[in-house]
């Protein structure tokens, strides 16, 4: 009986861990993996920058040119105008001495107030004995307006005698006429009047006209 109850205890006793080994357990938690990925990323080539070929030939840039005109002295081919070229003559008139002058001359056709020539001269001879001074006179012909407007006659110098019949003088546009000078572009007309001892017009050369061409600023 006694061998019976520790037989039956151990039965029990085995049937007891038995039970308890089949009871299953908690599963641990799941361990959390790191996947390391490798992206291929395409690289997309950049196009190089067109390149000129060093044998094509480059346009030069051009250069500004710098004209620069010289006068001569002598005569303008042209003054423009609000209607057209106003040309110089060179030739004086056939009748540019009257019956009182000869040897008429000038230093040149044209003269500036602000650039050269600013001077011109001008020369005259006479065999009247009683002519013992020569007075240069003048108008202007302003060519700015159409028709030109055409001044009175002005005296502008006494000219100097070698007390040979041969007179001369030098005018600077300095000497014109303040009202007269300010237009741009104007013919400078002048005479030559013979005057006596007694002050009085012995005799007077011809009107030389549009011969002469007077500008107020640089050409």
């Amino acid at each position: 009986m006694k061998k019976f109850l520790i037989l039956a205890l151990a039965l029990v006793l085995s049937g007891c861990s038995a039970l308890t080994s089949a009871t299953p357990t908690s599963a641990p938690p799941p361990t959390a993996q790191v996947i390391i990925a490798t992206v291929l990323v395409p690289v997309v080539a950049t196009e190089p920058a067109t390149q000129v070929p060093t044998d094509t030939p480059v346009a030069p840039t051009p250069t500004p040119q710098v004209v620069v005109v010289t006068a001569t002295g002598g005569a303008p081919t042209s003054a423009p105008t609000s209607s057209g070229p106003a040309t110089a003559t060179a030739t004086l008139p056939a009748d540019a001495g009257g019956d009182l002058f000869t040897n008429l001359t000038r230093s040149g056709s044209f003269f500036d107030l602000r650039c050269l020539p600013q001077d011109l001269t001008f020369s005259v001879s006479t065999t009247n004995v009683y002519v013992v001074e020569v007075d240069l006179y003048y108008r202007m012909e302003d060519l700015t307006t159409q028709p030109p407007t055409i001044s009175t006659w002005k005296g502008l110098a006494k000219m100097n005698g070698d007390k040979s019949g041969n007179y001369t003088v030098d005018i600077n546009t300095s000497q014109l006429s303040p009202d007269l000078r300010t237009s741009a572009k104007s013919w400078f007309d002048y005479q030559f009047i013979g005057v006596n001892k007694t002050g009085d017009a012995v005799g007077r050369s011809g009107k030389i006209t549009q011969q002469v061409l007077y500008l107020k600023d640089c050409p």
